[in-house]
């Protein structure tokens, strides 16, 4: 055989094999990849004995039977006084303790979403959230737009899926022009930087979603306008203390608030300098400085602007909890991983990575650890203040971090009994849903957590889910067992690779 005979024999293997791989990969995306199947309740559902944790009160109140029927709450008292239908489904409480669904009042849904996290906010008994990503632009491949997410949220509460009702979504980023020059086609108003431009943003989104959040770099001129228009069309304004706004003019004009550090940024000598830099490459965060220059009196008239306006807060403290210790175990080998795809788990770790080649060093690892402890005293204080204050993990898992953004907020200083009511009635209070949700009390929508142990005594008991009731639909210890081996085998999934790397090629976009 001669050489050139022989090169074009490697040539056709390379080509056929390729030929093969892209066939597969195609496959892949297209293949049809099965969901957890939802729970469904037929009978009505008796959880008798059962001691009904009341956080408002920090007390449990014990040998109750709880009624569930037509996905609610019918009744709720000793077993005396309740009447069971003779068809009724019961469940053993002795020994075991109730309480209401947990939400997550700052979470991300994207299109992927479905395949993987949606069924474990149910598993970990996270039963309604707030979405804090609106799509940028209709068919985005890797953000799923607010009728995807209404489309979901309808068959969860409609037993057609396993997932969590989405209370609440918000536009995309209001981040200033930077945004122009990240997202290829995007209309010029996005830059909002103009009052034209946020009148034009806010009518983009006035029926697309529930609130239009701001991010770091919008300007204040910028965010003025947006504020006044979203007031025109009677839509809140949610997210970041934008860089350039100090945190009492956000107060005055944000539903909420998110992520601690920005007390931090607030509340040192270089406060309003710093405000002066933000847009230009000048601008850093020097977290040595704001700790080492932190005016207590300062962040506490942050807190009375809060506490004053009504303005909610959102700690998210996992998020810094992370940088802390991006090089420790504890979140490079967080068991919880086991749920997240290896493509987006390499993501991930290009955040956590990037983040550590910063400043490897000791002083910087450090300071990181205080600029997180800080934070999490400081959220105490704002508490203690009376600032309203609320559950959110913006982390890359949906559930279960729920469950350790309470114990953050234990460290911080609320008791157990606060930081469970942050993650419930307060956050039903926000929408003002506090007579659908957040307690168990009869007449209430039925989302409901059975515990193995007591969470006033130790919040981490959260943890020990015995069963959840969602919308009146028992998930036992079985279908819960099965909910997560199911996300667990998704996350090994080949389909699931192929789809999540199809919307990467589509969209190499880092938001």
């Amino acid at each position: 055989m001669n050489f050139s005979s022989y090169l074009k024999r490697v040539a056709i293997a390379i080509g056929a094999i390729l030929a093969v791989c892209v066939s597969l990969f195609l496959l892949g995306v297209v293949w049809p990849v099965r969901s957890p199947a939802p729970a469904h309740s037929e009978s009505p559902i008796a959880i008798v004995n059962v001691s009904v944790v009341d956080a408002q009160a920090n007390q449990v109140v014990a040998g109750q039977t709880v009624l569930v029927e037509g996905g609610r709450i019918s009744a709720v008292g000793d077993a005396a006084m309740v009447e069971l239908p003779e068809n009724v489904r019961i469940v053993n409480g002795s020994s075991r303790y109730l309480i209401p669904g947990l939400w997550d009042m700052h979470t991300h849904i994207y299109a992927i979403s479905p395949l993987l996290d949606l069924p474990l906010h149910i598993a970990y008994g996270v039963t309604n959230v707030r979405d804090m990503q609106g799509c940028p632009q209709e068919g985005d491949p890797f953000i799923a737009c607010a009728e995807d997410k209404r489309r979901w949220s309808d068959e969860a509460i409609a037993g057609q899926r396993v997932g969590p009702r989405i209370m609440a979504t918000t536009s995309f980023m209001a981040n200033g022009s930077v945004i122009l020059d990240r997202i290829a086609g995007l209309p010029a108003y996005f830059a909002t930087e103009t009052p034209e431009h946020a009148a034009a943003f806010v009518q983009h989104y006035a029926d697309r979603a529930d609130a239009i959040k701001v991010y770091d770099r919008i300007s204040r001129d910028g965010y003025v306008a947006l504020v006044e228009q979203a007031r025109l069309v009677g839509m809140d304004v949610v997210g970041h203390r934008p860089l350039a706004v100090s945190a009492i003019e956000a107060a005055a004009n944000q539903k909420s608030i998110e992520h601690a550090r920005f007390i931090l940024h607030e509340s040192f000598a270089g406060s309003e300098s710093l405000r002066q830099l933000a847009g230009t490459p000048e601008w850093a965060e020097d977290r040595r400085r704001m700790l080492d220059e932190h005016d207590p009196e300062m962040a506490s008239s942050i807190f009375s602007a809060m506490r004053e306006a009504g303005t909610w807060y959102v700690p998210t403290h996992l998020t810094r909890w992370a940088d802390a210790y991006a090089d420790d175990a504890s979140v490079r080998e967080d068991p919880l991983l086991r749920y997240l795809h290896p493509l987006m788990k390499w993501q991930w770790m290009e955040d956590v990575n990037g983040l550590l080649a910063q400043d490897p060093s000791p002083e910087a690892r450090q300071t990181y650890r205080e600029f997180y402890e800080k934070g999490l005293a400081l959220t105490g204080e704002a508490h203690r203040a009376g600032v309203k204050t609320l559950v959110g993990t913006d982390y890359i898992l949906a559930g279960a971090y729920v469950h350790r953004e309470l114990e953050q907020l234990v460290m911080a200083g609320l008791t157990p009994a606060q930081a469970l009511n942050a993650a419930t009635l307060a956050s039903a209070e926000y929408f003002d849903l506090q007579a659908e949700y957040g307690t168990v009390s009869a007449g209430k929508v039925a989302d409901l957590i059975l515990l193995n142990a007591n969470p006033l005594e130790d919040i981490t008991n959260t943890q020990q889910i015995e069963s959840v009731v969602f919308n009146g639909n028992l998930y036992d210890s079985e279908a819960i067992h099965q909910i997560s081996r199911h996300v667990q085998r998704q996350a090994r999934s080949w389909a699931v690779a192929c789809k999540i790397l199809w919307r990467f090629i589509l969209n190499p976009v880092s938001y």
